[in-house]
């Protein structure tokens, strides 16, 4: 076994060795033991706003195989030698005993990328282990920083799509787990340091797998948009005066760029045509490789890459420890995998479903703490941007949180007009009211408006309200960079 204290170390010649390090799950759940009989009804953990069902008991999670500094644990290592422009010059993988230094939080590690001098204060950073420094760490992370960017400009120009969203986080009161308030996640370049590397070691471990087992290697593969949809999201789209060539993920990446960083575009736009394009993708799927024909049946399209398999995350994904014990396989030089072609297309389909069972239920969770949260409120008011129009009602997504909140006639006002040509504009005007007088507004596609959000009566629903055009309420668009990418 080979000890491995560092991510990222300076070899001779100026070459990098880069590791990542996955707890070695399979080293404490064997095959056909109740833990693995759990763990493989339920496939994944599921994440709700308030708590996280486990996978795995929590004893393993929380303590066993979490990498905590300090201390020695097992873990599976996939290890590059790497140039400093992202070249992989040759690809290691073992099991492995590590002893990690620090337990860094991610606004730890983007202080040091945005101020890779600085003198931390005693007490900001966690602990330090094993003799480094914080300047140790800010310069290993610096360096893997720097290669991070190359590798994620080589994903973007070969066609990778990365289709960002509001996704809305909460804040819970500590003593009832309630909602408290809002937020929005933002995704920044450290989150993105950690997600390039994930993905070369996915992309790693899927090419090691497929060349030993080529009909059974659990892989993830991406089929794209679904056609159905993508033909009707082009006709809104074409209605919002937008033309987009969506021939494939590198066309569709490069048009949501020009919208998203055109001179004069309210930042709002690219907001909306990335939630809309969203809606289009289907999800990926796990299979086993030998369902199908051709190599080329493997690809991943929202990643753009030919294979790719799930091996960083056995925690809280069975198909990721599927994946730890085929690699676990091939190093003891076994030529037949441990499952078979039909349990690993059984397991496969079933985690794929649980997988989307698991997304319904974080979404169901969110837009019950968010209804939550507006019950206890007189209102909220929110900028938000027009995205369909009915004959009856406006639907409009709100900015800051990516929710979409349809607002009827009804909810608008008493005595109001409301004249609308579908799928275009809608014309609204209200009545005197007091010392205001007589006023009207026509809406259309893309316009930026103030919703009001209301708590319904029924359990999830949200009720959407329209301010006078002559009211006190001032539209703020929010500052809509660096949201959360959709995990395909």
């Amino acid at each position: 076994k080979q000890w491995y204290q560092r991510r990222v170390a300076i070899t001779a010649g100026g070459l990098y060795e880069i590791g990542v390090h996955i707890a070695d799950v399979s080293h404490f759940v064997y095959p056909g033991t109740v833990v693995d009989d759990i763990a493989r009804e339920r496939t994944t953990s599921v994440y709700l706003v308030q708590r996280v069902i486990p996978m795995l008991p929590r004893k393993l999670c929380e303590l066993l195989c979490s990498l905590n500094p300090g201390v020695d644990r097992f873990s599976f290592s996939v290890i590059w030698k790497m140039k400093k422009d992202g070249t992989v010059l040759s690809t290691k993988f073992g099991k492995s005993l590590i002893n990690s230094c620090c337990k860094l939080h991610y606004e730890h590690a983007q202080d040091m990328i945005e101020e890779p001098d600085r003198d931390f204060e005693e007490g900001y950073l966690p602990e330090i282990h094993n003799s480094f420094t914080h300047r140790d760490l800010s310069k290993k992370i610096n360096i893997l920083h720097s290669i991070a960017k190359i590798l994620r400009k080589q994903r973007k120009e070969s066609g990778a799509i990365s289709i960002q969203q509001c996704k809305i986080k909460f804040s819970l009161n500590k003593e009832n787990s309630m909602p408290s308030g809002l937020g929005s996640y933002k995704s920044k370049e450290s989150n993105k340091l950690i997600e390039e590397f994930m993905l070369k070691a996915n992309v790693s471990v899927a090419e090691k797998l497929i060349e030993h087992y080529p009909d059974n290697a659990i892989i993830r593969r991406h089929s794209g948009p679904k056609e159905n949809v993508l033909k009707e999201t082009k006709k809104v789209l074409e209605r919002m005066g937008i033309e987009m060539d969506t021939t494939s993920s590198k066309m569709m990446q490069e048009a949501l760029n020009l919208l998203q960083h055109a001179p004069n575009q309210p930042t709002s736009v690219g907001l909306v045509v990335a939630s809309l394009l969203a809606k289009c993708m289907s999800l990926a799927t796990y299979h086993s490789s030998g369902e199908f024909d051709s190599p080329t049946d493997y690809f991943h399209y929202g990643l753009s890459m030919e294979l790719y398999t799930h091996f960083t995350s056995p925690i809280r994904r069975y198909p990721d420890l599927i994946a730890h014990r085929q690699l676990q396989a091939i190093l003891e030089g076994k030529k037949i995998g441990p499952m078979d072609f039909d349990e690993v297309s059984e397991l496969a389909e079933l985690s794929s479903q649980k997988k989307y069972a698991s997304k319904l239920a974080s979404d169901k969770s969110g837009e019950l703490f968010l209804w939550l949260f507006l019950r206890e409120q007189i209102a909220m008011h929110e900028p938000a941007s027009v995205v369909d129009i009915g004959s009856e009602s406006i639907d409009v997504l709100v900015l800051r949180y990516g929710v979409q909140v349809r607002i009827w006639r009804d909810y608008i006002g008493e005595n109001i007009e409301f004249q609308a040509k579908e799928k275009h504009w809608a014309h609204i005007t209200w009545p005197a009211e007091g010392d205001k007088k007589k006023c009207s507004k026509r809406y259309e596609l893309l316009d930026n408006v103030v919703v009001i959000m209301k708590a319904g009566k029924q359990l999830f629903k949200i009720n959407g309200a329209l301010p006078r055009p002559d009211s006190t309420d001032e539209l703020h668009v929010p500052n809509l960079e660096g949201f959360a990418s959709e995990d395909v």
